[in-house]
């Protein structure tokens, strides 16, 4: 019984939350840039040399 009073007075508050974000508000944060690729090494090998690639590639290498 205890735990069903104590519910019934934590689970009805909510914290504070911000508003939802609607496309007409303007934006006040800073840019962020996404890339697609991880920055990979691009030296003189030949064709067969690959360097480590983080997280492989379209090749089929996960």
């Amino acid at each position: 019984m205890l735990f069903v009073v104590l519910a019934l007075i934590y689970l009805p508050r909510k914290g504070p939350h911000p508003d939802t974000y609607k496309m007409s508000d303007p934006w006040t944060h800073e840019p962020i840039l996404w890339a697609a690729e991880e920055p990979q090494d691009h030296g003189h090998g030949g064709h067969d040399s690959h360097g480590v690639t983080i997280g492989g590639g379209a090749s089929g290498k996960w």
